[in-house]
């Protein structure tokens, strides 16, 4: 009854704030203190968010850039952030005859920005000992990016990947490796292993958070490769509303219409968005489109109250879906036959937060997760309208967590937490509903022994309903040589749960005529297929097939960043991981039809390992930032088997004769680049308010193809050409900054033929955007 209540007043309170505002006055007993906000120059800083931790409400800098509180003198902490420049956290005294100074950094500095996802706690960037960046809205705006694929296939160490949707590859590992948390909360709807990523509109996003190393010690599973973390935005004091609109190449349409309502205790933020693209196809002369026309739509909701003075709500609502339509040729190798398709996605999550501040040292946070995904797709033949397949998949996801952070001193500080989740789902491709549970506890110690001395350590320990359990320690340590070198590291180890797919999938494809099995029934779903004589060669044993074990990582990073002057940050990231137990299809049997039996095996280590470097530099109204990566995997017993001059043949390119493949042939893992890089340049012309930016990322040749059947890469053949790609963007602001106009430009070479089936050529864009402020 108290939960009903609770959400009674919740929807009260927003419809309040939403039909009439919300003017609250206090009447405290106290003083009037005030502080100043400034920028690099020293000139004031109007419109400055300031947010009072102790008062719990936010303040706005006026026109001289200062803000007002009425409070007893002393110290008093705040926060303050404006788009643009970093979000900043001070602790200073204020009084009447006291006006402290606080200095905004630009956001192409950084190092002083507040980020949450590496440690989940409040920290500055600077004072990280891993691998973390940050892309703010304002650099997502000046490069004209609607979508979060556009923002990370610019970003250096990543590259994106198609399987069955575009994922994002991190530091040479697979995209289902990779946690995409929106607000600290986990995306869910990974169908095929590939979370789609352009289903995340940047309409409503403050900025992104990209955590590369792994992170099983506070995340747990599909942390093993790092966490992208997506920050949207709340209501700030006053009101606000905003709209934009995006068209291009393929009819692609982007409209978004944003805005927020906020008093001294209750903010609302909502963001609805619809996309649209006609589609495009990668070769003239195919059947059908590559992908094929769709649209959808995105609702964003985040609700903010004050409840007490030590006591906050907050609750966020998103809802996303997709339709899309095509027509193609089947290609089951006995029939091929003209179908029509629908599809259908939609997924919607409730997240409900309490944070408490018992003190200044003692804040525990209640967070629960209530998601729904589901897809839907039905195939007709074309010539009679009946139906040819129909596939569906429905997951829910649910999960409370209860979080507690103890500030000790200033120099000490704990984060502890537990939790469960129950995920579920029910697929035409498992015989029947499948359901994990889940607990789940970590803690974390942040010290600072001294001023150039800081060491992080923590482990998360994961009981589960099918998988044995798993501890997940790590250690980072940062130390600052210099003031103006800082020395970083870590080890640390993770792990990758087997999924549904991998231990239930029951699957033939209705169009290409192949299967799919789940490790757990592979055995009883090949006997099956014998007993029907749909098999015509048994290539395995199955029942050799051993039960999955979770796959499980060793990680050692280390790093230098260097800021010898204001302008300049130069960083430098070496990593090693040791992946064992890696999970992989392998061929179990070969169909009637020619088409292939697979399923699913702990088979191999693996290592993966490389280095990372990036150069920002401002000069006058120019900033530049460079970023590559070098990279080196291995399967190491495919290797040795190599060295040991057994077990992989190939031919001989003159004489047709087998011969053994040559250790300085193996290529490593396939879709892996060993070179990869990334070069923005923005120019900013003050008085006619115009931004340009010029961008260029390269991606070496990778693995797409096992040509002479030996299941390893090792041919030339075998690999897609290594290729660049040009963006640009211009944006010419109005009427105060109020309106902006965009025209982009992307993959201007045009470049199609790179391996990646759904790169669509190139693209250009027009857009406007219109924002107000009361």
């Amino acid at each position: 009854m108290k939960y009903i209540n609770c959400k009674i007043r919740v929807i009260l309170l927003v419809y309040c704030a939403l039909c009439f505002g919300v003017k609250e006055v206090f009447a405290q007993e106290g003083e009037v203190l005030k502080g100043l906000v400034t920028d690099e120059k020293g000139s004031p800083v109007v419109g400055a968010n300031v947010y009072l931790v102790g008062q719990k409400r936010s303040e706005q800098t006026d026109k001289d850039g200062l803000f007002h509180f009425v409070d007893e003198g002393g110290k008093h902490r705040v926060q303050i952030s404006k788009v643009g420049y970093g979000k900043l956290s001070y602790t200073e005294v204020f009084g009447r005859e006291n006006c402290p100074v606080f200095q905004l950094v630009s956001e192409s500095v950084g190092l002083h920005e507040i980020v949450v996802t590496a440690t989940r706690t409040e920290k500055r960037l600077a004072d990280i000992p891993l691998p973390v960046s940050v892309v703010g809205a304002k650099e997502m705006q000046e490069k004209g990016m609607v979508r979060l694929n556009e923002v990370l296939a610019e970003q250096p160490g990543i590259a994106l990947v198609e399987n069955h949707g575009t994922g994002v590859q991190l530091q040479g590992f697979d995209a289902k490796y990779t946690l995409i948390l929106i607000d600290g909360e986990p995306v869910i709807g990974r169908s095929s292993g590939t979370l789609e990523l352009s289903r995340i509109t940047l309409a409503n996003v403050e900025r992104i958070e990209i955590l590369k190393g792994p992170s099983s010690s506070l995340y747990g599973s599909e942390a093993m490769a790092g966490v992208i973390n997506v920050i949207t935005k709340k209501a700030l004091l006053g009101k606000k509303l905003g709209a934009s609109m995006r068209y291009g190449t393929h009819q692609a349409l982007d409209i978004g219409v944003d805005g927020s309502i906020a008093g001294r205790k209750t903010g609302v933020y909502g963001a609805f968005n619809h996309f649209s693209n006609n589609g495009y196809g990668y070769s003239d002369g195919a059947v059908g489109k590559t992908v094929p026309p769709f649209y959808g739509h995105t609702g964003h909701v985040k609700v903010n109250h004050q409840m007490t003075p030590k006591l906050e709500l907050q609750l966020g609502l998103n809802y996303n879906d997709e339709y899309a339509k095509n027509q193609y040729e089947t290609n089951t190798a006995v029939t091929k036959e003209m179908v029509s398709s629908k599809f259908l996605r939609r997924d919607f999550t409730l997240t409900p937060r309490l944070e408490y501040r018992f003190s200044d040292r003692h804040t525990s946070f209640l967070r629960v997760n209530q998601s729904f995904y589901k897809t839907d797709t039905r195939i007709h033949v074309l010539e009679d309208g009946h139906l040819y397949n129909h596939d569906f998949f429905d997951q829910k996801f649910s999960r409370a967590e209860l979080q507690h952070n103890f500030q000790v001193n200033d120099k000490i500080s704990f984060t502890g937490g537990v939790g469960t989740t129950d995920e579920w789902l029910k697929a035409n491709r498992y015989d029947d509903k499948k359901e994990f549970r889940a607990g789940f506890g970590y803690v974390q110690a942040d010290i600072r022994f001294s001023d150039r001395l800081n060491v992080i350590a923590g482990g998360r320990f994961d009981v589960h309903s099918v998988y044995a359990s798993q501890f997940s320690p790590k250690l980072a340590a940062q130390y600052k040589a210099l003031s103006w070198l800082t020395i970083n590291g870590s080890v640390g180890s993770a792990y990758k749960a087997p999924d549904f797919r991998e231990l239930y999938l029951n699957w033939t494809n209705p169009t290409q005529g192949y299967s799919v099995f789940g490790a757990e029934d592979a055995a009883y779903k090949l006997d099956r297929l014998l007993a029907a004589g749909e098999i015509s060669e048994v290539l395995f044993d199955a029942e050799n097939i051993k039960p999955l074990d979770a796959e499980r990582s060793w990680n050692y990073q280390g790093g230098v960043r260097l800021h010898p002057w204001e302008k300049l940050t130069v960083g430098v990231n070496a990593f090693y991981n040791e992946v064992s137990n890696l999970i992989e299809t392998f061929v179990l049997a070969t169909k009637t039809n020619g088409k292939s039996v697979y399923t699913y095996s702990n088979q191999e280590h693996v290592v993966i390992k490389g280095m990372e470097s990036n150069v920002a530099y401002e000069w006058q109204d120019f900033r530049l930032q460079l970023g590559g990566q070098y990279l080196r995997t291995a399967n190491t017993t495919v290797q040795d088997a190599i060295t040991a001059g057994k077990g992989y043949y190939t031919r001989d390119a003159e004489t047709g004769a087998s011969r053994l493949v040559k250790p300085n042939e193996y290529g490593g893992l396939f879709n892996r680049s060993r070179y990869s890089g990334t070069m923005s340049l923005t120019y900013t012309c003050p008085k006619p308010k115009l931004t340009c930016t010029f961008r260029w990322s390269y991606r070496g040749r990778f693995g797409v193809r096992d040509i002479d059947g030996n299941g390893i890469l090792n041919l030339d053949e075998e690999y897609a050409s290594g290729y660049s790609l040009l963006n640009a963007s211009v944006v010419k602001s109005l009427y105060k900054e109020r309106i902006a106009l965009t025209l982009s430009g992307e993959n201007l070479g045009n470049v199609k033929h790179t391996g990646v089936a759904t790169m669509p050529g190139r693209l250009f864009f027009t857009g406007i955007s219109y924002r107000i402020t009361k």
